[in-house]
């Protein structure tokens, strides 16, 4: 019993430490290969009460799909709302929306 509850303890520290380097790890791919093109608003929903919005956007006549927090000008956006998204060239799945200030 106690070693299930270090492993679990293990587990979760190895998450929390993990997830962070995994998104820096993806902002310094898009801006390596950065590539452009235009999304749109597909859904506003909460995900652990914060708020989020998905977007699909096409490279190369493939749909893909990304998700971010609405926070500063996201939330303002509507369903339907037409967005710019950087996107890594060589993985075009690895994207990053942005709003113009």
């Amino acid at each position: 019993m106690k070693i299930e509850r270090k492993m679990i303890s293990y587990c979760a520290l190895l998450a929390f430490l993990t997830i962070p380097i995994y998104h820096m790890w993806k902002d310094n791919k898009i801006s390596e290969y950065s590539s452009v093109t235009i999304g749109t608003v597909e859904d506003l929903y909460y995900a652990h009460y914060r708020p989020y919005f998905s977007y699909t956007y096409k490279v190369y006549g493939k749909r893909f799909k990304g998700s971010e927090k609405r926070f500063g000008r996201f939330g303002l956006l509507k369903k339907g709302d037409t967005i710019i998204v950087n996107y890594d060239f060589k993985s075009p799945d690895i994207s990053k929306p942005y709003i113009r200030k």
